[in-house]
């Protein structure tokens, strides 16, 4: 897909066709590298950067990574039952 350069102040922006930018939402961010001549552009999705650690911890426990045992379970001082309220 062809896309245009235009100057904005000092700089120049890329023009992103609507079309291609429909794919990804309307991101406003977007991560650029440069790899063997060309660019690589690749959208940063800040709205819920933790949206899919559901799949990426179902899929870890499936090809049998278990989770790190919780070493501050059980652990408690005078503090805790003084200072605190819940």
């Amino acid at each position: 897909m062809e896309a245009s350069l235009v100057k904005i102040g000092n700089s120049h922006g890329l023009i992103i066709p609507k079309r291609l930018l429909s794919k990804f939402g309307m991101v406003r961010r977007f991560n650029i590298q440069e790899k063997e001549g060309g660019l690589i552009v690749m959208p940063i999705r800040d709205d819920k950067p933790r949206e899919d650690w559901d799949k990426l911890f179902a899929h870890a426990i499936k090809t049998g990574h278990q989770p790190e045992p919780d070493y501050f379970q059980g652990a408690q001082n005078e503090f805790d039952h003084t200072e605190w309220t819940w």
